[in-house]
């Protein structure tokens, strides 16, 4: 068989995908995955949401909203991964929106108390309990990601790990952000981003091994 009968072979049982069906995949990938994540967290740290009594409705709005807009812009960047030939370019900037008002409310609460209780605020109570549970929520995500990819078609694979890493990480704290007891916005700032970061790497790590064609 010569190339070109292989490619008319190949060609002739080919399907037309419905427009969405990506976006679809990867929306169902997070919910499924951030679902999973909650049920685990349900099981450790009993029902969600009742930490809103001692932050506030505010401070719970600020740190989920924070987190959904850090999943949104990343899975965003993802989905145009999943397309051969399509680029993420200067679009990586609009993972810095959200991150920027986060940065701006951290500073202006820093410049209002003591050089010696900035530390405090930083790590507040839980910071252990937030960092490791934002990585450990992002794999159940993650998984469910590769398992979306299995029907797209990265070519950018460490790129694409890196992304699913950091959309992995940004769903977890969705999930956390329902127990979380901390108000500080210095405290989202670095283990929030913290968490999705270090997830991130994990990403990059691994995914350039699992989304090899």
């Amino acid at each position: 068989m010569n190339t070109d009968d292989l490619i008319a072979e190949l060609a002739a049982d080919t399907r037309p995908v419905r427009p969405g069906t990506a976006a679809w995949r990867i929306a169902g990938a997070l919910l499924a995955g951030g679902f999973v994540s909650l049920i685990v967290l349900d099981m450790i740290l009993g029902a969600p949401l009742r930490a809103v009594a001692t932050t506030g409705i505010m401070v719970f709005s600020v740190k989920l909203s924070y987190a959904i807009a850090m999943t949104a812009i990343a899975a965003g960047l993802l989905l145009t991964l999943g397309r051969p030939g399509h680029r993420i370019g200067l679009r990586w900037a609009w993972l810095l929106a959200p991150f920027m008002i986060v940065l701006a409310a951290a500073s202006m609460e820093m410049t209002s108390i003591t050089p010696q209780a900035r530390i405090g605020l930083v790590l507040g109570s839980t910071w252990a309990t937030c960092l490791t549970a934002t990585i450990g929520l992002s794999v159940p995500v993650f998984m469910a990601l590769l398992w979306a990819f299995r029907r797209l078609a990265a070519t950018q694979v460490m790129l694409t790990g890196l992304l699913a890493g950091m959309t992995s990480g940004a769903m977890g704290c969705v999930v956390y952000a329902l127990y979380c007891p901390e108000q500080a916005a210095s405290f989202m700032l670095v283990w929030y981003t913290g968490g999705m970061l270090v997830s991130a790497l994990l990403g990059a790590v691994f995914g350039s091994r699992l989304l090899r064609w």
